[in-house]
């Protein structure tokens, strides 16, 4: 009885289950579809060639590795959306969000710079001449695409940073379906389509990212959009580009890292072989499938602590925190149970096609390797959560320096020491793992608790509790 007047009370406040559950859902689901979208990529790869299949994770990883550090920083601007839109300056969020959209036009050109050293790159992983092969083209078309992934990312923030998760959902629905159909048609060589293999879902993928943006550009400057919050003025503003660097490059650097300790992680787990990388391949596909809805309720954690702060209504950033936390620690519940009771379910997909001749070898690998997952998820959700929530206050610079020192001491150094040094196999490199996300997910807590963001904000205003 107590419980139950608990959750009704919380589900109608402000700050409540309701008002996180109405941003959070649309941003869960696009994420989460962009996530199976992966899945179903990687798993077209397996059927197509072992080869493409052991190649796609690697050079995937390290390619948003790098798009990561530009992404983070670009996609910051749903914060100062949030703040704006939190204190009424309605007619500033428009030419913020082009602002932002500038950026990425620099980061695609370097981008584009990076994958003339794609061969290089990847040759130097040694993972084998076959598989840098494949892994070089995946990575170098997948720079090529740069310029509107990087661009509709930033222009999302229109809505995400206002709670409109309605419409992310919508564009990134066909996004992903879009790119679907075109892996389908361009890896396998379908309808009269030439088969490019690898070469075909990068290709897919690009596509797939042009066509979102072009739908947010006809969406954004609508009459209604710019009468409201002018979002044709799309004139050059240096002063706040410079804002947005600077508590947004912090933030991309923090993505940088996380998703570069994964990537070298990864690459260095190659040297194992063609199994222990498969192996790792699959736990880390379902590790990505569990954890993106995360991302999701990250950013609606931000916005709804930016939007707060924005009405300098402190006590209910608060509280959105506190929703965010118990929602968010269910979900984690029921991951956890699925992967420790039932982890051979999560291995099936990969089951069909040219995987097939090695799965049954490295099944208890995996199996091992998905209880290892669960053994750090708790943590994770409570990283993704507590530094979203400062984050959403402008706390950029602590969760950059938090990140940086541990991907280098927990991550990358004890890798590379583990694997190609000691030659301690590959459960001892993932027990670092879980060492590393308990250690944020600790951290990130410990700074919430602090309050120290409570005074934080992007934007100009005067800071008070109301």
């Amino acid at each position: 009885m107590i419980i139950t007047n608990y959750i009704k009370r919380q589900l109608m406040t402000p700050g409540g289950y309701l008002e996180f559950l109405k941003i959070a859902i649309p941003l869960v689901i696009s994420t989460g579809i962009g996530a199976i979208q992966l899945f179903i990529n990687r798993t077209f790869l397996s059927w197509y060639s072992t080869t493409s299949f052991a190649a796609s994770v690697p050079a995937g990883i390290s390619c948003f590795a790098i798009f990561s550090l530009f992404l983070g920083t670009l996609a910051y601007v749903d914060v100062f959306v949030a703040q704006y839109y939190g204190k009424g300056e309605y007619r500033s969020i428009g030419p913020a969000v082009w602002q932002s959209v500038y950026l990425a036009f620099g980061a695609a050109l370097i981008m584009l710079f990076i994958s003339f050293f794609s061969d290089a790159i990847f040759n130097a992983a040694a993972h084998g001449k076959e598989i840098a092969i494949e892994e070089a083209k995946f990575f170098r078309i997948m720079c090529y695409g740069a310029l509107p992934a990087l661009s509709g990312a930033a222009l999302s923030g229109f809505y995400a940073g206002r709670g409109k998760t309605k419409v992310v959902l919508f564009v990134s629905m066909i996004g992903v379906f879009a790119n679907i159909i075109l892996d389908f048609i361009l890896i396998f060589g379908k309808f009269g389509f030439p088969e490019l293999g690898i070469s075909g879902a990068a290709l897919a993928s690009n596509l797939s990212f042009l066509i979102t943006l072009i739908i947010y550009i006809i969406l954004i400057i609508s009459k209604k959009n710019n009468n409201l919050y002018n979002t044709r003025c799309v004139k050059v503003d240096f002063s706040f580009m410079k804002k947005l660097l600077k508590f947004g490059f912090p933030n991309g650097v923090q993505f940088f890292f996380d998703m570069a300790g994964f990537g070298i992680f990864v690459l260095i787990i190659g040297r194992l072989g063609i199994e222990a990388l498969s192996a790792s391949n699959i736990a880390l596909n379902v590790n990505h499938l569990v954890f993106m809805p995360l991302i999701g309720c990250g950013i609606a954690t931000s916005v709804m602590v930016g939007k707060y702060l924005g009405q300098n209504k402190y006590s209910l950033a608060k509280a959105s925190v506190r929703s965010a936390s118990q929602i968010i620690y269910f979900y984690a519940f029921c991951v956890i149970l699925t992967l420790i009771v039932f982890p051979e379910y999560t291995i099936y997909p990969f089951s069909g096609g040219a995987e097939s001749a090695i799965i049954e070898n490295i099944k208890p690998t995996v199996i091992i390797l998905l209880r290892i997952l669960a053994a750090y998820f708790f943590f994770d959700c409570a990283n993704i959560i507590f530094s979203a929530a400062i984050k959403g206050a402008g706390d950029t610079v602590f969760v950059m320096k938090t990140m940086i020192i541990a991907s280098i001491t927990l991550v990358i150094i004890p890798t590379y020491l583990v694997v190609i040094v000691f030659n301690l196999g590959l459960y001892t490199a993932w027990y670092f793992m879980v060492i590393y996300i308990m250690v944020l997910g600790c951290c990130f807590y410990i700074r919430y608790k602090s309050n120290k963001w409570k005074s934080m904000r992007v934007i100009k205003m005067d800071v008070i509790d109301g």
